[in-house]
C-alpha cells in the first residue's frame, strides 16, 4: 500500500515508519526537515512538506491510497503549552487534498483527554492536561471537524501516556473513553494498532482508545 505518513520524525511517527515498511508498504514521509530522516530504504521516499502549508500539502499527498499522521506540536514541554493549530488546520488541509486525490482512508494520532473520560487518571486529567491545554484545544477542534467528513473512511486513535518500550501485541483498545485501569502504552504498539486500521473497516469513524 502506498501510504503518505506525517510526522514521520516524532516519536510515534518513527515506529510507524518503522513497522509500515517492514511490512512491505511504500512509504512517503512528510517533513518539515528531510535530513532528519538518515533510513534509507528502496520502498521509502522522504518529501519537504508543511502540514499547515495548503499547497505543500497537495503536492504531498498526490500518489498516495492511504495517509497517517502523527503530528505533534513538539517534543518538549514548552512547545507544547504554545497554541497550536498543527491539528486542526493541518488535518482540514490534509483532508481537502485526499478529497482532490481521491485517498478515502486517514488515520490520525491524538490523545485520550479531549474528552470527558471517567477512566483517565488522576495526574493525567488533573496535572498534565491543563498544563497542555493548548494542545488539548486544538485536538478537540481536529475531532470536531473530523466529525463532518463523512465522506471519508477515517479513524482517530487516542492513546494514553506513551513510552519508548518494545512492541508487545497484547493492549487493550475501546471506543471513546480508556479501558479501566488503562495507564501507558509503548509507542511502537500504537504504531501496530495504527497500521491495523489499513486492513479493517470495523473501526471507521470512531476514536479509539488504546493503553495496556
Amino acid at each position: 500500500m502506498k501510504i503518505v505518513l506525517w510526522g514521520a520524525t516524532g516519536l510515534t511517527g518513527r515506529e510507524v515508519l518503522d513497522q509500515a515498511l517492514e511490512d512491505g508498504h511504500e512509504v512517503k514521509a512528510v517533513v518539515r526537515n528531510p535530513e532528519q530522516i538518515e533510513l534509507e530504504h528502496t520502498n521509502l521516499t522522504v518529501v519537504r512538506g508543511d502540514a499547515l502549508n495548503p499547497k505543500s500539502v497537495q503536492e504531498a499527498i498526490a500518489g498516495g491510497e492511504v495517509v497517517i499522521s502523527t503530528l505533534g506540536s513538539g517534543a518538549t514541554l514548552k512547545q507544547a503549552r504554545k497554541p497550536t493549530t498543527i491539528y486542526s488546520e493541518g488535518f482540514a488541509n490534509i483532508i481537502a487534498a485526499m478529497r482532490k486525490h481521491d485517498i478515502r482512508r486517514f488515520i490520525a494520532l491524538l490523545s485520550v483527554g479531549t474528552v470527558p473520560d471517567p477512566n483517565e487518571p488522576f495526574i493525567h486529567k488533573r496535572f498534565i492536561r491543563p498544563l497542555i491545554r493548548a494542545n488539548y484545544y486544538d485536538m478537540k477542534k481536529a475531532e470536531n471537524f473530523l466529525a463532518g467528513c463523512d465522506d471519508l473512511d477515517w479513524v482517530v486513535i487516542r492513546p494514553m501516556r506513551l513510552m519508548n518500550a518494545p512492541r508487545t501485541g497484547k493492549y487493550r483498545t475501546a471506543v471513546d473513553i480508556l479501558p479501566p485501569g488503562g495507564v501507558e502504552i509503548s509507542r511502537a504498539d500504537v504504531a501496530e494498532f495504527m497500521l491495523k486500521q489499513l486492513y479493517t473497516n470495523e473501526h471507521l469513524r470512531r476514536y479509539l482508545t488504546i493503553a495496556y
